[in-house]
């Protein structure tokens, strides 16, 4: 029996909205969230482009989000 994977577009579209809301919203959870999707677009649904930008764009926005926290909290 082969197993049909249909949530793909659910998964892009939490995919870029955690990637989005790294910048301000609990940066840690939401680059890993980022990450994970990314990982699972690349490995279970051969996403590999998609999936190669969504985890790129989850680590820069978190580490963003997480700069840009501890300098408004310092200041």
């Amino acid at each position: 029996m082969e197993e049909q994977k249909n949530g793909l577009n659910i998964l892009q579209n939490l995919g870029w909205i955690s990637v989005l809301l790294a910048i301000g919203v609990y940066p840690p959870i939401l680059m890993a969230n980022a990450i994970s999707i990314g990982v699972v677009l690349r490995r279970d649904y051969q996403e590999k482009r998609q999936g190669k930008y969504m985890i790129f764009s989850g680590v820069t926005t978190g580490t963003i989000g997480l700069i840009m926290g501890v300098y408004f909290n310092l200041n």
